[in-house]
C-alpha cells in the first residue's frame, strides 16, 4: 500500500467523528482533572471541597493522560485544544507525582533491618464473633509492638490465650488495646471526645522500652469515620481537645485511623514534625482501605525526629476492611538518648 492511500485511508474518518469522539474523552477528563486540582488547593476542610481532595490520585493520573492524549490526536488546533492540553497534562503530571508519593512503595521488597524496632497498627473494626480469627491473623505480623483500634474481645483472656504468642503482654483499654514483646512502661487512654455533630475522638498513649533502652512514646489517635463530615470540622475538635491535654513527652510515632488522607488538615494538628514513611523506604500498596480493593490511605503512621524510617508496608490481613500496617523505625544517632 502506498503512503497516500494509507493517508486516504486515515484521513477516511469524518472530522466529525473524530471531534466527537475527541470530546466524548476530552471533556470528562478535563472535569475531573480540574475538580481534583481545585481539591489538592482547599483540602479536605469543607464538605464539597473534600469530596474532590478524596479522588484517589491513580485513577485521575490515568482519566488526564487519556483526555490528554485524545486531545492531541483527534482534536484539531484551536484555543479551546490547547487550555485542555494544559489542564490535563498538569492535572496527570500532579496526579501521579501525588499517587508516586503515597499510594505505593519504590522498594522491591521492604523488611526491617538488624537492630530496628518493628510497630504494627490494625483497625480490625471490633471483630465481634471474629476475634480468634483477628488475633490469629494478627500474630504473624506482630512485631515488637502492635496498636490495635477497636479490638474487641481480642484481648480478652478467654480468647487472647488461643492466638497471642507466649511471652507477650497485652493490654485492653476498650477504644484502643496494645500487644507488645518489649516491657510496657505506660499505657492509658489520655482522652476521648464526642463533640456534637463530630463524633468520637480517641487519644491514647503508649510507652515501651527497646532492647536498646530507650523509651518509645507512641500516640494513637482515633477520629470520626462519618464520610459527609468535613475534616476541617474533624480538625477544629481534634485541636480543640489536644489544647486541654498535656502529652507526657513528645511523641516519637503517630499512629491510628485518622479517616483522612495524607495531606489532610488533620495532620497539621496532630503534628507537623512528624513524617510518614518516604516512597523509597515502603513496598507494595500503600491505600489501607476499603480491603480488599483498598484505594484510600486512611490509616497512618507518622515518625518523629527522634527515629530513622526503616521499611513500611501494608498488609491484607483478610479480615475488617483496613489493612495492617507494618513499619519499622530505628533511633536516629542525633537523638538517640536512653532513658
Amino acid at each position: 500500500m502506498s503512503a497516500r492511500s494509507a493517508t486516504a485511508r486515515r484521513g477516511s474518518v469524518p472530522a466529525g467523528v473524530r471531534t466527537a469522539v475527541a470530546l466524548a474523552v476530552v471533556v470528562p477528563s478535563a472535569m475531573i482533572g480540574v475538580a481534583w486540582l481545585v481539591g489538592q488547593v482547599a483540602l479536605d476542610r469543607w464538605t464539597w471541597s473534600q469530596w474532590l481532595f478524596w479522588f484517589p490520585a491513580c485513577a485521575v493520573a490515568g482519566t488526564s493522560f487519556a483526555g490528554a492524549l485524545a486531545a492531541w490526536r483527534l482534536l484539531g488546533p484551536s484555543l479551546a485544544r490547547r487550555a485542555a492540553l494544559g489542564v490535563l497534562v498538569v492535572a496527570s503530571v500532579l496526579a501521579a507525582a501525588r499517587s508516586a508519593r503515597h499510594d505505593f512503595g519504590w522498594a522491591w521488597s521492604s523488611g526491617p533491618s538488624a537492630g530496628s524496632i518493628v510497630v504494627t497498627h490494625w483497625n480490625p473494626q471490633w471483630p465481634g464473633d471474629q476475634s480468634l480469627e483477628a488475633g490469629r491473623a494478627l500474630a504473624g505480623v506482630l512485631g515488637d509492638v502492635a496498636v490495635i483500634t477497636g479490638p474487641g474481645s481480642m484481648l480478652r483472656a478467654s480468647v487472647r490465650g488461643d492466638w497471642l504468642p507466649d511471652g507477650v503482654q497485652a493490654r485492653d483499654f476498650g477504644a484502643f488495646g496494645i500487644v507488645s514483646r518489649l516491657p510496657i512502661l505506660d499505657a492509658r487512654i489520655l482522652a476521648s471526645a464526642s463533640p456534637a455533630g463530630i463524633g468520637s475522638i480517641w487519644l491514647a498513649w503508649f510507652e515501651v522500652r527497646a532492647a536498646t533502652g530507650e523509651r518509645i512514646r507512641i500516640l494513637a489517635v482515633d477520629l470520626p469515620s462519618q464520610p459527609r463530615l468535613a475534616r476541617g470540622r474533624v480538625a477544629a475538635a481534634l485541636a480543640e481537645l489536644r489544647a486541654t491535654v498535656r502529652l507526657p513527652a513528645s511523641p516519637d510515632i503517630v499512629l491510628g485511623d485518622l479517616n483522612a488522607t495524607p495531606g489532610s488538615v488533620v495532620e497539621g494538628v496532630l503534628s507537623a514534625e512528624h513524617r510518614s514513611a518516604p516512597p523509597w523506604r515502603a513496598s507494595g500498596w500503600l491505600c489501607t482501605y476499603r480491603r480488599p480493593w483498598a484505594f484510600f490511605r486512611i490509616d497512618a503512621m507518622h515518625a518523629g525526629p527522634r527515629l530513622e524510617w526503616d521499611s513500611y508496608r501494608t498488609v491484607d490481613l483478610g479480615i475488617s476492611e483496613h489493612r495492617a500496617q507494618v513499619g519499622s523505625f530505628r533511633v536516629s544517632s542525633d537523638g538517640d538518648r536512653r532513658e
